[in-house]
């Protein structure tokens, strides 16, 4: 059975679900006004953020895997394909974005790493909040160039509550109460994938596919007087993935045999405990002492004996300890000021090994490569900032504030300094004009080190500038926001592509694998967002973005592979007055930039002729436009003392060959001696029917 297909029936469906701008913040004080951010905020109402998202809607919603990082691409700037919970914001790469778990951040926080980290670890039931900043956020959050995901979990209920649920590729059981005249709390969520029993079953004998996955969540809380109150965390995910895969290829003349062999074995485990404080009414800080180890291995191979022979051996593991420290304080209803520190130790180790022979390579690849790298990174992370507030009249806010980050590790030495700055006038109760400006630095990531493509050395701290003009209201029952940001890029450093299909399982042995050098880059873009609730029954929303992600290679400027300069997402909900609630959500973006090649005939030392494959111009040519549409019917049953609720959804209704990447190639000599290429291109996800039920008792 091909791999596209298993990958098809691994990720069954991306997610969607309906956004809209709220009213400004009627409250007053200064920690509540949500100053020139780009800010999303979903699962519950959160200050006077411009897009929020309430957890019934989410449920009524097109989504499937109980996957918060599938919710993202909705929303304006923010692209992804469908195989991957990875996301892009605002054209920056998929490794710029801090995902933070109740003030914890989370490491390659996916599900299914061996096949395009198909899932993300966290269960969107256990999400009491989820922001989304897209730009300009503030000197709180450092160390990365694009956005940060920060998701606060669910506050359990005084009462006790347990939940079943099942969905059409994993199963979750939790329970949360109190204990203790409610003085303490306790939250428990598991969830187990059984994609591998659906697949088993689905299977020939020739082919073996069993991703099995797993993850538990759990969070204890004590308030330890009136002031104080400590919790403990816990979240562990475990992957143990096999891919035994044997079909039969034609090329033209014949059938040979291919082969493809994956076990992947992966596990994250996280414990941190926080301390949260309230001195006095205006004094509050919060401590979190964390610990945490990440454990990765990949072995497998290829063979194809007219494509590839493939053998590879890759471990990974990381542990850290951390310390983070944070204050606030209100100065008055005017003028607030936050402070903080961060200091982690990390211990990382590497052990690569890749053998590969290509059969159909490119002129500048090799044909035959072996890598063979152990490195070990030992060090420190380290930080502090500070932020003020300031409410400068009636109307105009602002938001000043600097950091400073360190990293030191494998003989690696880096400092930076980030000043951010940002500006809101309060046109009036319901309008605003927002200001943005800073310096985001990213340091590389100690667990981003490209072995497997030879890069054995540490970078140094890429800078992205943001610039970032805003403006949002409501006119009656229609809300609105227009938004245009500018981010320049320098110090990028090089990094490996897959320029023809990026989704290959073994992506570093490809023979489009090819070195990215770029001295700069340039974003820009204009987002467009309007929501309307004609009635509790009746509500819809559109966005629309115009975008450009450039970067400059060889003196020229090329689009990034993720480059999608039109992007319109929109949907509509109805509730019927029996119960049902029906959603349908739609999304179009231009198609992706891809690199065309030719062939030409040339005469080798045995004086016989053969076609040498060549790549055209990096990303000048592009796949067709993305289109999609998504469906759910859902209804929730009140039974005695619990709930019961039901969906059933359509993934890709109209089962449109999206176009993802260029699967293969065919190449031909015509009776003039001219040689001619066909582009076999790959698809996203076919039409996916989905079902589920959540049982709360």
């Amino acid at each position: 059975m091909n791999t596209r297909f298993h990958t098809h029936l691994l990720v069954a469906s991306s997610l969607t679900f309906l956004w809209h701008p709220a009213y400004a913040q009627n409250e007053h004080t200064i920690e509540h006004i949500e100053v020139g951010a780009s800010h999303y905020a979903i699962l519950k109402n959160s200050g006077s953020a411009l897009h929020q998202f309430s957890k019934e809607e989410i449920a009524q919603a097109p989504h499937i895997a109980d996957d918060v990082f599938r919710l993202m691409p909705s929303l304006p700037g923010v692209s992804a394909g469908d195989y991957s919970a990875h996301f892009h914001v605002r054209g920056g790469q998929k490794n710029e974005v801090l995902v933070l778990l109740d003030g914890q951040q989370l490491y390659r926080p996916f599900h299914m790493k061996s096949f395009n980290s198909a899932f993300s670890i966290i269960d969107t039931e256990n999400a009491e909040q989820v922001n989304l900043y897209t730009g300009g956020f503030s000197a709180r959050y450092g160390n990365k160039l694009s956005g940060v995901l920060d998701i606060q979990s669910l506050q359990p209920s005084q009462k006790n509550i347990y939940s079943l649920g099942a969905s059409f590729i994993n199963a979750r059981a939790a329970g949360q109460g109190s204990f203790d005249s409610q003085k303490g709390h306790w939250l428990i969520s598991a969830r187990r994938g059984y994609l591998d029993m659906v697949l088993k079953a689905m299977d020939d004998e020739t082919s073996k596919f069993e991703p099995v996955y797993a993850d538990l969540y759990s969070k204890f809380s004590y308030e330890l007087s009136d002031r104080h109150t400590v919790s403990m965390n816990l979240l562990y995910a475990y992957d143990d993935e096999i891919l035994d895969d044997n079909f039969d290829e034609w090329n033209g003349f014949e059938k040979y045999y291919v082969k493809e062999k994956i076990t992947g074995s992966y596990a994250s485990q996280y414990l941190w405990s926080r301390l949260s404080s309230q001195w006095n009414d205006t004094l509050s800080s919060q401590t979190i002492l964390s610990v945490g180890k990440i454990d990765e291995q990949r072995r497998g191979g290829q063979s194809d004996p007219y494509e590839i022979e493939l053998t590879v051996n890759d471990d990974k593991s990381f542990s850290f300890y951390g310390l983070k420290h944070h204050w606030q304080w209100l100065a008055s209803d005017y003028f607030m000021l936050e402070f903080g520190l961060h200091s982690k130790q990390v211990d990382t180790h590497y052990d690569y090994k890749m053998d590969v022979h290509r059969y159909r390579v490119f002129a500048d690849t090799p044909q035959s490569q072996r890598n063979s790298a152990k490195v070990t990174a030992e060090g420190s992370e380290s930080g502090v900032f500070i932020s003020n507030k300031y409410k400068l009249s009636s109307d105009w806010v602002s938001q000043l504030g600097i950091r400073y980050d360190k990293q030191n590790y494998q003989g690696f030495s880096d400092s930076q300094i980030s000043p951010r700055a940002a500006l809101t006038y309060n046109i009036s109760t319901t309008d605003s004009l927002n200001f943005s400006w800073g310096h985001f630095y990213q340091a590389q990531d100690v667990l981003d080190l490209q072995i497997s493509d030879g890069v054995t050395h540490y970078a140094s701290a890429q800078k992205s500038t943001h610039y970032i003009v805003g403006y949002s209201g409501a006119y009656q029952s229609l809300s609105y926001r227009i938004e245009s940001y500018y981010k320049h890029l320098s110090n990028i450093p090089k990094r490996f592509e897959n320029v023809l299909d990026p989704l290959n399982f073994f992506p570093e042995a490809q023979a489009d694998r090819h070195l990215i050098k770029a001295t700069e880059g340039n974003i820009s873009g204009l987002e467009l967002s309007f929501e309307q609730r004609i009635n509790k029954k009746f509500r819809w929303h559109l966005n629309y973005t115009w975008s450009k992600a450039l970067e400059t290679i060889n003196g020229e400027k090329v689009k990034r592979s993720w480059d999608q300069t039109h992007t319109l997402n929109g949907g509509v909900n109805y509730a019927f007055d029996n119960g049902w609630n029906l959603n349908v959500t739609g999304h179009y973006h231009s198609g992706w930039p891809t690199t065309g090649e030719y062939g030409t005939l040339q005469t080798n030392n045995n004086a016989q002729q053969q076609i040498v494959r060549h790549l055209k111009r990096r990303n000048q040519q592009s796949l067709d436009s993305y289109l999609r549409f998504d469906l759910r019917i859902s209804k929730q049953y009140p039974l005695h003392k619990s709930q019961l609720q039901v969906f059933f959804e359509v993934s890709n209704l109209l089962n449109r060959k999206n176009q993802c990447c260029v699967e293969s190639s065919n190449y031909t000599l015509t009776n003039n001696n001219n040689v001619t290429v066909k582009q076999e291109h790959g698809h996203w996800l076919p039409i996916i029917p989905s079902f589920g039920v959540k049982w709360d008792f």
